[in-house]
């Protein structure tokens, strides 16, 4: 799963004139924390995602029992398996994926509202899947190659870039380049849109000024609750991009 959030949560009135580093560097040093945490759910659920399409014995279709599972065959390190590619990738894909949402806030003018911030998305994306598609092939094969009969067995990041560049091409690590933006197009379209008006709701019904003087509690509530929505509204669609980035 992936964990965007907003690095504006302290922004005041006059954030265009902040250097466009700041949303970059913030957001990949947030992202790289938050993917500590969130990893182990991560590789279940491409698992789970995954069993379909295997005919492998053993892997349980509830949550707990598959953590469980994990813990029993590997330990908690069968948790991390293909962090490495999310350490390589993570910093430039949260950069670009950040200087695209600080320069389209800048080039996309204000009064598009709504609209405006669904395109500040997808644009935001369409740069960042450039590196984001190549690190979930090599994460979600990691993550289920215990499940592939075989299929393919990487040894690490490096190992498993050269297997595929080997067997494919660069065209193998941008398998499902597409696929991953039919899920991330429209997530991010629902997260921003969601996120910048949930700020502007929150502050309003805190009777502040406006949303750059909302609380840490508030910009985390406002994200936590945008992400969830997105996520639900692109499940389906990030099943079929597990399946066909995750199967040989």
């Amino acid at each position: 799963m992936r964990d965007i959030k907003s690095a504006d949560g302290q922004e005041e009135s006059n954030a265009h004139s902040a250097p466009l580093w700041h949303g970059p560097a913030a957001g990949a040093i947030s992202s790289i924390a938050s993917r500590v945490v969130t990893y182990p759910a991560d590789t279940v659920k491409a698992q789970q995602q995954l069993r379909g399409v295997t005919s492998a014995r053993g892997y349980s279709s509830s949550t707990l029992s598959a953590f469980q599972q994990v813990v029993r065959a590997e330990g908690l390190s069968g948790f991390y398996r293909g962090f490495g590619a999310v350490l390589s990738g993570v910093v430039p894909a949260t950069a670009l994926y950040f200087g695209g949402y600080e320069t389209g806030k800048q080039l996309i003018p204000a009064g598009y509202g709504f609209l405006g911030d669904m395109l500040v998305g997808c644009y935001s994306q369409a740069i960042a899947g450039i590196v984001f598609t190549p690190v979930d092939i090599i994460k979600e094969r990691m993550q289920v190659q215990g499940m592939m009969q075989g299929a393919f067995t990487y040894r690490s990041t490096f190992h498993a870039v050269s297997s595929i560049m080997h067997q494919h091409g660069l065209p193998g690590l941008m398998k499902g380049y597409w696929a991953t933006n039919s899920v991330w197009f429209p997530w991010n379209m629902i997260y921003i849109a969601s996120y910048e008006r949930s700020k502007t709701a929150l502050a309003q019904q805190l009777q502040l000024r406006d949303a750059g003087q909302l609380p840490g509690w508030g910009i985390a509530i406002c994200s936590a609750g945008s992400a969830a929505l997105a996520a639900w509204c692109t499940h389906p669609a990030d099943v079929v991009k597990t399946r066909l980035q995750g199967h040989e």
